[in-house]
């Protein structure tokens, strides 16, 4: 063996021992040697892809494709420029790679997910299905089309989706756990605990199916399941499954009228919560501060549109839980309305453009239109689209002048009945963190009042106000008031609206389809010992309940 095979072997050597940055130092004084040596070219470029260097990885693959017109070599390529967020041209490599191989079912997957990124979402669904047809066992596939079905609420075809993941391996818990959430989310809770148990069964550690089962189920003191999960060790979990943990046995507690328990790990719950908590009293306090400024130092415009919504918005707002879930699931059995959930494009939209005064308003709230409007308009077609962001009360001045034509339905609860609900509830999204403690949670709720009074001194005609007790004591007559409103006449449908199979995303999915409860509003005072900071939080800002 000659000194050159050997050097060439021990390089290889390297590469196959993934140490890259040596192999890369070796290889490049080969290369020299030996510009064509095509397959040296290929290895350095992958072990800049391997050690993300993508800029690198680049201009070894340009020398490729001069040469080499392989799809292989165009799909990788096309990944480079993906990482490197040059996303028209890796569009354009996938393409390549398949025009090459049209059975490329890798190619067509990585394609859908360039084309979700640029907000193609019907071209990748095209792209998905066409890579699972070229390869039934593209799991990855599977999981993106998933992905997407979840995200734009359509959970029929999601549930179809992960049904057929499962025919590839019917214990795999991750798509289990997401067939139970869906079926959860469509109202279906018998469905949705026959797979959490199922998951229970395959792994009695498995803390979030735990969680949601007892989340939609009354437990008893001879429930098996809550017995086996209260044997469990919670110190062998993550700090996510112990918050988990803490919150399915205060919600059991509560069920069996264990009160000293289910506070005790409700306030377990919240303090480990808390820990990693980046809510920030100061920085909301900031935003308001600033949004009034805004509004404060502008003259109300009157912009002359020129594009018709097809969708008008109707904007449901208010504190969490205050009701808002119940109000969009009633008016989402209108036949003009489709009640769309929580959409959170608007603060997106507004975090991204900032809050300063811009030098042209025109402008400035015309592409806070145009930007919502490309959102929403692939939703739905029907006449009315409920954004039931609870948060957007924060936005009702952007609203107004971005969008005259949209309709703001605010709903009021008692302080103590919203701020008691808000604190035993456990948000996925970590900026619903004002609830980690009473005194927080009276303090947000004092913020929130503050600034929808600030609205009303501005925008009064514009805000229609609910009162959540009334409503509930008094359904069809309030209902009818809102319809008004709204420019739109009564159905009798509505009076159904329980047994609506719409998707309930909200943490209220299971409430809104027991009908309308009363009295729930003053359910808090049962537990008045055990809130006495909350109380005297309001108390002290002035705030009656």
């Amino acid at each position: 063996m000659n000194s050159n095979n050997l050097d060439k072997n021990n390089i290889l050597n390297l590469y196959k021992e993934k140490n890259y940055k040596s192999f890369i130092k070796s290889g490049l004084k080969l290369l020299k040697k030996n510009p064509k040596n095509y397959q040296l070219t290929y290895l350095i470029g992958l072990s800049y892809v391997n050690l993300q260097n993508y800029a690198e990885a680049e201009k070894y693959f340009d020398k490729l494709l001069y040469v080499q017109k392989k799809p292989e070599i165009f799909f990788i390529q096309a990944n480079i420029h993906k990482q490197l967020k040059k996303y028209d041209s890796a569009i354009s490599y996938f393409e390549e790679a398949i025009q090459l191989n049209p059975k490329f079912s890798e190619a067509y997957n990585n394609l859908g997910n360039v084309k979700k990124r640029v907000g193609k979402i019907d071209e990748a669904i095209s792209c998905f299905k066409k890579a699972i047809q070229l390869k039934e066992s593209n799991i990855e596939a599977y999981f993106n089309l998933a992905n997407i079905y979840k995200e734009n609420r359509n959970f029929n075809d999601l549930i179809k989706v992960y049904e057929k993941i499962l025919s590839f391996n019917k214990n795999d818990i991750k798509t289990l756990y997401n067939l139970g959430s869906a079926y959860l989310f469509l109202g279906d809770i018998s469905k949705g605990k026959y797979y959490f148990e199922k998951i229970i069964k395959i792994n009695k550690n498995h803390v979030p199916s735990y969680r949601n089962y007892i989340s939609v189920t009354k437990i008893t003191k001879k429930n098996e399941i809550f017995k086996q999960f209260e044997l469990l060790n919670e110190n062998v979990f993550s700090n996510d499954d112990k918050i988990l943990f803490y919150d399915a046995l205060s919600k059991g507690y509560f069920d069996q009228d264990n009160d000293e328990l289910a506070f005790k790990y409700l306030e377990k719950s919240n303090s480990q919560k808390k820990k990693n908590s980046k809510f920030s009293f100061e920085k909301i306090e900031i935003e308001f501060k600033d949004t009034k400024t805004f509004f404060e130092k502008i003259r109300n415009i009157d912009i002359n549109y020129k594009d018709t919504l097809k969708s008008k918005p109707i904007f449901i707002i208010g504190m969490p839980r205050s009701g808002t879930t119940l109000i969009e699931q009633i008016l989402s059995s209108h036949s003009q309305i489709y009640g769309a959930g929580e959409l959170d494009f608007l603060p997106k939209i507004i975090d991204k453009l900032g809050i300063k005064k811009p030098e042209n308003l025109e402008s400035f709230f015309t592409e806070i239109r145009n930007l919502y409007y490309n959102q929403i308009k692939r939703i739905s077609n029907d006449n009315y689209i409920i954004d039931k962001l609870p948060a957007n009360f924060k936005w009702v001045g952007f609203i107004i002048n971005a969008f005259p034509e949209s309709k703001i339905i605010h709903i009021e609860r008692n302080p103590m009945a919203v701020c008691w609900s808000n604190y035993k509830t456990s948000f996925v999204d970590s900026g619903m963190d004002f609830n980690l403690s009473q005194k927080d949670t009276a303090k947000y709720y004092s913020l929130y009042l503050d600034m929808i009074n600030f609205w009303k001194s501005k925008y009064a005609k514009n805000i229609f106000d609910v009162n959540y007790e009334n409503f509930v004591n008094d359904f069809e007559t309030n209902s009818k008031e809102i319809l008004n409103f709204l420019d739109l006449k009564w159905e009798d449908q509505l009076k159904n609206y329980d047994k609506s199979i719409r998707p309930v995303t909200t943490a209220s999915f299971q409430q809104v389809r027991e009908g309308i409860k009363k009295n729930t509003s003053i359910s808090w005072k049962k537990y008045r010992n055990y809130l006495k900071p909350m109380q005297e939080t309001l108390n002290n800002m002035n705030i009656k309940f």
